[in-house]
């Protein structure tokens, strides 16, 4: 049986679909205000990792040249529904409709993943693009339902990372979120608990491993310090203000 998404959030590298843009640049500015130092991390990691910077993955977009374009589209088809899915269940969380149209899309990406991904290998960027590899790790990593793929599906993301397809935040996401399912504190400190799927603002993060040096480890994997993440995280799940009403008036 499935395992239930509620009550649980992540964000990989503070990257998180909103349901509108000026929503996003709203909580971008937020965190900008509130946590500095994220903006400081933000820009040393684009220098650090050019190619897997926004700019680096649209001039990657723009050069095509891909070999399997096929397995591409299909793979951007498969996260768009995911995030669709994702950010309507996210804005009406007790809707059960929505968390069962969900899990439905997990379901059946799972279900495809385990025949492409198992026959092919998890994708190259040679074959999809770097946008193509990020749109497969998000699959994988809404994967809960079958830990024992996401576990196969380990050495080859680790293999991406090495190669500079994915970010290393992004593997150790995926290391922390089956350390998790497997009922092992977290490594990396990337995987937190919200009780409330209204407002996720109070979140905590889930228990990890040698705490006293969670921020050492999290740097071997370029993510920023907990405490810029968990600023960060906090404004990102606080719930969107409700817009003021619209004020008529009558001319005399």
């Amino acid at each position: 049986m499935p395992q239930p998404l509620f009550r649980r959030a992540a964000l990989a590298a503070l990257c998180l679909a909103m349901t509108g843009t000026a929503f996003a640049d709203a909580k971008d500015d937020a965190v900008m205000a509130k946590c500095p130092a994220v903006a400081a991390w933000t820009e040393k990691m684009a220098k650090a990792h050019p190619a897997l910077s926004e700019a680096g993955i649209e001039r990657d977009n723009n050069a095509g040249g891909f070999s399997d374009p096929d397995l591409r589209n299909e793979l951007r088809t498969r996260v768009e529904l995911d995030q669709r899915t994702r950010n309507e269940w996210i804005a009406s969380p007790d809707d059960k409709a929505r968390y069962a149209a969900m899990n439905k899309v997990d379901m059946d990406n799972l279900a495809w993943m385990k025949t492409q991904f198992t026959k092919g290998g998890f994708p190259h960027a040679n074959a999809v693009g770097l946008a193509g590899v990020n749109a497969a790790f998000l699959l994988v990593q809404h994967a809960v339902a079958d830990v024992p793929f996401m576990e196969s599906m380990l050495p080859q993301v680790i293999a991406r990372g090495e190669a500079g397809e994915l970010k290393k935040s992004d593997v150790a996401m995926l290391i922390d979120r089956l350390l998790r399912q497997q009922g092992k504190p977290q490594r990396y400190g990337t995987q937190y608990l919200g009780k409330n799927m209204k407002d996720l603002s109070d979140m905590k993060m889930d228990p990890v491993e040698d705490p006293a040096h969670l921020d050492e480890r999290r740097a071997t994997m370029d993510l920023m310090p907990h405490a810029d993440y968990e600023c960060a995280l906090r404004i990102y799940y606080a719930p969107a203000p409700v817009a003021p009403a619209a004020s008529s008036t009558t001319g005399k």
